[in-house]
């Protein structure tokens, strides 16, 4: 038996539903008539000022406190290799397990075994990347709340620039391992932002308007 009508009956997979759900539907004749920002875009444009504002406050926030939580995480760490110490006789190889230790205690001497003495290198560099990575959230925050105000008007750069924004804010994610409630929230924000503006009336608004620029 044939699988021709099998076949044809398939439902389609996920990422081709995803694919035509981003495909804009048929652009009416255009009337000539001045273009009205459809809801989807605007709610496009609050939700990437928003998402932006929260990759901003949380970016400036830790750029401007950089140093207390540096010190602080020095603190602790330096406070854990005096735990080890006391306890175990040191850290690294000078780690000594006494017979008989509960699992915790083994646990945590194995945990010393990896400690080892902080250098000023070592601190100086912790904190480059702390800055670093404080600006690259700033940056992706801006990013954000300047493509909002091009998607406003039906600019194309504005949601492509968004979308970029979502994309670095994924990779902060994955390579980084900055992450929390907040960055994901805000990057949310901006996902949704950046489906509204490319599928329903918001595609069919975008479209629309680069091709009035074209003509």
């Amino acid at each position: 038996m044939s699988s021709g009508a099998g076949d044809a009956r398939k439902r389609p997979g996920f990422m081709d539903s995803l694919r035509s759900a981003f495909v804009p539907p048929p652009l009416p004749p255009d009337d000539g008539k001045p273009l009205v920002r459809p809801t989807a875009v605007t709610i496009a444009t609050a939700l990437a000022i928003v998402g932006g504002a929260i990759f901003v406050l949380i970016g400036g926030f830790s750029l401007a406190t950089n140093d207390s939580q540096l010190n602080q995480a020095i603190a602790q760490y330096n406070q854990a290799i005096t735990d080890c110490t006391n306890k175990f006789g040191g850290i690294g190889d000078s780690v000594v397990v006494p017979s008989g230790a509960s699992t915790d205690d083994a646990n945590q001497a194995e945990q010393c075994k990896s400690y080892v003495v902080l250098s000023d290198e070592a601190i100086s560099s912790a904190r480059s990347q702390n800055l670093l990575i404080s600006a690259f959230v700033v940056v992706i925050g801006v990013i954000a709340v300047v493509a909002a105000w091009f998607i406003r008007s039906g600019n194309r750069w504005g949601r492509i620039a968004l979308a970029v924004a979502v994309v670095l804010s994924v990779l902060l994610s994955m390579l980084f391992q900055v992450s929390n409630l907040f960055t994901l929230g805000g990057s949310l924000l901006m996902i949704v932002a950046v489906m509204l503006c490319f599928i329903g009336k918001g595609g069919v608004f975008f479209s629309r308007v680069k091709g009035r620029r074209a003509g």
